[in-house]
């Protein structure tokens, strides 16, 4: 019998060997020899431990010519013990931190001395003025202090055409790039082995995730023909999006009242094709953290991996811990958790868009990396989505974070939650509306608990008044998030007019007959969703033609 076996397998081998040969010549019957050889037990990992050593090797001599390129002063400083980067306990100040940008910049290759060929396109000049001069009308005000926004600038501008694509080129980037990550890191309680990558932003970093868990899957279950990823209704709809690119079903458990899910239902919602299971911390919608430890026991009982979605809340939830505030444990502190994403663009106060995606460990965020050897180009690889990864980016969030330190995250986010909690009584205190559920952070909605309130025509008198309203489903609610230019002043003022808006609104058959009320109210009643998708791709279409 096991000779028969022998015979078969030997004859399948030289089948493809011939049918590779024919079809593609030498190159493609080695090409089937290798994988032969790669499929015997053991061979696979002592090739990877072998390539490992190589690229170790090879990163050694690229960060040693890095070396050689450092600044006097960068030399005298006394060097890193450790591996672990915190974001400082008190925020360095703008002169420190421009003195630290011009020492990083003198490890960059510089373009314009014209010994490059690729990467930058763009040189200094009357252009270039003009194009810092856009971003400063249009980049966004932090609202902490002019100061804070100037620096972040100062640094964006400062790399602006600069490129992280190749980081061997641009080795300030990649120092920029791995210290933001660790700093993520540390504050969302990462050991030394947690990896992560910067991306363009929340979307970006759930792409990122998504895309992970979906080639792990394909690597270690096979079998699996039809991924599925478990989460809450109130989940980003950027993983629904991340989902239709890359051929993943996300499968939706309700929540209740409160904004949260029953986690039984979540466990039950688990089938042989999961292979992920995704939660927030919080939620967008409400402000509300997902049950994250009872979903990292799930993970860990399902063995299958967990990813929090913290792009939100993720630069908030641990200052305000910090605070005393009730805060639920999302992060890596919990043993199923093997994923985070948290935006340095919302509650971080860097440029748009700037995001990081963390891992457990290298050996998932491998499956995140791109990689071609075919291109006559040369070798291509890629850590995300992008290809080119602008560097003004990158640098702005380092920047902002060593701005901040600890102190100024901690002053903020008491700020901003007095703000909050100062809303909350207030709304809760108007007849007619309250507050959806228990947020845990600077963000909540609004809904109304009396049914002769219309929410939608309540949204329509407000904006009557100046303000802009972020409507919401399920149920029909209003979305506040609480920013640094939310002022006590401002939060009386809304208070006020939301008052004057519900009596105003309270059964006005005529405003919830017109204006957004009405369309939102029609949305609602029309039972097949996809209508309502082909409505909402239609008004972009329109929205963006000349």
């Amino acid at each position: 019998m096991l000779a028969l076996i022998e015979h078969t397998v030997f004859a399948v081998v030289v089948i493809l060997l011939v049918k590779a040969w024919v079809d593609q010549g030498a190159s493609g019957a080695l090409t089937v020899v290798g994988r032969v050889l790669l499929s015997l037990p053991g061979l696979r990992t002592a090739v990877r431990w072998f390539l490992a050593k190589e690229v170790r090797n090879f990163t050694s001599q690229i960060k040693a010519k890095t070396e050689e390129r450092r600044t006097k002063e960068e030399e005298k400083r006394p060097q890193e013990t450790t591996t672990t980067v915190h974001i400082p306990k008190q925020g360095l100040s703008p002169a420190e931190l421009m003195a630290k940008m011009e020492q990083l910049r003198s490890l960059n290759q510089d373009a314009g001395e014209g010994r490059m060929f690729a990467y930058v396109y763009t040189g200094e000049g009357e252009n270039f003025e003009l194009q810092k001069r856009a971003f400063d009308l249009f980049s966004e005000k932090t609202g902490l202090s002019l100061e804070h926004d100037q620096l972040v600038r100062s640094f964006h501008e400062a790399f602006m055409h600069e490129n992280a694509l190749n980081p061997t080129v641009f080795p300030a980037l990649r120092r920029f790039e791995t210290e933001v990550v660790g700093m993520t890191s540390s504050m969302l309680h990462g050991d030394c082995h947690v990896v992560g990558s910067m991306t363009s932003g929340g979307t970006e970093s759930l792409l990122m995730a998504v895309k992970t868990y979906r080639d792990r899957a394909r690597d270690l279950r096979p079998h699996v023909r039809h991924p599925e990823m478990v989460a809450p209704l109130t989940i980003h709809p950027a993983h629904e999006k991340a989902a239709h690119y890359f051929g993943v079903k996300i499968v939706h458990v309700h929540v209740g009242d409160d904004g949260r899910p029953d986690v039984t239902a979540y466990e039950k919602a688990i089938s042989s094709n999961t292979i992920a299971l995704l939660c927030s911390a919080p939620q967008y919608c409400h402000g509300t953290v997902d049950p994250v430890a009872e979903m990292s026991a799930i993970a860990l009982r399902h063995r299958l991996p967990l990813h929090v979605d913290a792009c939100f809340g993720g630069f908030m939830l641990p200052w305000l811990e910090k605070l005393g505030y009730p805060v639920p444990v999302f992060d890596f502190r919990l043993e199923g958790v093997t994923s985070i994403s948290a935006d340095i663009h919302k509650y971080g106060f860097g440029c748009k868009g700037a995001s990081v995606i963390l891992y457990r460990d290298d050996n998932i965020r491998k499956y995140q990396m791109f990689a071609y050897s075919g291109w006559p180009g040369g070798l291509f690889g890629s850590p995300s989505m992008a290809g080119t990864r602008p560097g003004g980016n990158i640098a702005a969030a380092w920047a902002a974070l060593m701005a901040m330190g600890e102190d100024g995250y901690l002053r903020v986010a008491k700020q901003l939650m007095s703000v909050t909690d100062t809303l909350k009584e207030g709304i809760n205190a108007i007849p007619g509306i309250c507050v959806v559920g228990r947020p845990h952070m600077t963000a909540f909605a609004v809904k109304a608990d009396d049914p002769e309130v219309d929410i939608y025509a309540v949204a329509d008198v407000m904006e009557s008044k100046g303000w802009t309203m972020e409507r919401q489903q399920l149920p029909p609610s209003l979305h506040f998030s609480i920013m640094p230019h939310h002022t006590d002043q401002v939060a009386g003022k809304l208070l006020e007019d939301f008052r004057t808006s519900v009596e105003t609104a309270k059964g006005n058959a005529k405003l919830s007959g017109t204006g957004s009320a009405a369309m939102y109210g029609m949305m609602a009643k029309i039972p097949e969703k996809g209508i309502v998708d082909d409505f909402i791709i239609e008004f972009f279409s329109q929205l963006y033609k000349l």
